[in-house]
């Protein structure tokens, strides 16, 4: 089957978006289809974006390797227009937040079918921190998932609201990036010449950074972020998405706020201290029962470092982690039969 893919995969936003995208590609795939990510809009247009923002200026050359890395992550998927969707199969909505609609993003009715007749399901896909009532009185967004033939979602909230609008079948299943072996997900860079605890996380308060810096200092470690400029940072390093591991992989401990930090933290068995700036990344940790390594805004340095030492307890991890894989593999094959014509 010719299978398209209508998520967010660009790769200079974020790293995860194109990861999640990347991982999904591959699982289609593996199950013998032909895979398309469906673009939204002009990789030029998105490329441009990064490029061309005026603010901050210190950023520029950075931006510039970003957008090298983001051309070159790209080319790992196949798009297709569009208006060219017709030539397709069935369709996959997500994974990912495509169904926020607080995110004006997302405020197309693109990314939930809207006027779409081909065969529809979605995997994995979310609603984040949406406004309830906002999602449930969007009459367009209502009608439009009602007529998908399957919807896997990937947290208990989406699954709440999904459950409450439609009669679609509903199960909560893992994200993409945790259906296939994270080594999948990685490839080799050149070693950083020093041990380094690893940052990667849009931003946090002073408190936060004093207890990252501390920790650094009594550990003789640099304090390098990926991705994202940060001036506490000894070092700033932009790479390929699937580089993104990699680093992770040699780091001495990770801090991370985000849910693709998180996930992929969890996927090497890192030391780490995990943030949860919003409660997607909450819920992950703990669907994975690793609720021993998240901390508040508020912890003491004691209680901080206590945490970023803990060790990973790697093979009760991987235990879950197949089951989970497992479980979600099997509703996926379950839901592309239902694209089948």
């Amino acid at each position: 089957m010719k299978v398209g893919i209508i998520t967010v995969y660009e790769p200079t936003t974020n790293l995860g978006s194109f990861l999640q995208t990347y991982a999904l590609q591959e699982v289609l795939k593996s199950y013998g289809n032909d895979v398309y990510i469906v673009q939204s809009h002009s990789t030029r247009e998105s490329i441009a974006k990064v490029v061309f923002r005026i603010n901050p200026k210190r950023e520029f050359f950075l931006r510039l390797k970003r957008a090298t890395y983001a051309i070159q992550d790209i080319k790992r998927v196949k798009l297709i227009k569009r208006n060219n969707i017709k030539r397709l199969d069935g369709l996959v909505y997500g994974s990912d937040e495509i169904w926020n609609l607080d995110n004006s993003y997302f405020q197309d009715g693109f990314f939930w079918g809207e006027n779409e007749t081909l065969p529809k399901i979605a995997y994995a896909v979310s609603v984040g921190a949406v406004d309830e009532q906002r999602i449930c009185t969007n009459n367009s967004f209502k009608n439009s998932i009602n007529d998908f033939n399957r919807i896997l979602v990937r947290d208990t909230r989406t699954h709440d609201i999904v459950q409450k609008i439609t009669n679609v079948s509903n199960d909560m299943v893992c994200d993409p990036t945790m259906l296939i072996p994270v080594d999948r997900m990685s490839e080799s860079i050149k070693p950083l010449k020093y041990k380094y605890l690893l940052v990667y996380t849009y931003g946090i308060d002073a408190p936060l950074i004093n207890q990252i810096k501390r920790f650094a200092t009594e550990h003789d470690l640099k304090i390098v972020s990926v991705f994202f400029w940060h001036i506490w940072a000894d070092q700033v390093i932009e790479c390929s998405a699937l580089q993104f591991s990699t680093y992770i992989k040699n780091a001495e401990y990770v801090f991370t706020t985000t849910f693709h930090g998180a996930v992929f933290t969890m996927l090497n068995h890192k030391k780490c201290c995990i943030y949860p700036y919003r409660e997607k990344v909450r819920s992950i940790v703990l669907q994975m029962q690793e609720g021993e390594h998240l901390i508040d805004k508020d912890c003491s340095y004691d209680e901080f470092e206590q945490t970023m030492q803990l060790e990973y307890d790697s093979a009760a991890f991987e235990e879950r982690l197949e089951k989970y894989r497992f479980f979600s593999h099997n509703k996926l094959k379950e839901a592309i039969g239902c694209l089948e014509k």
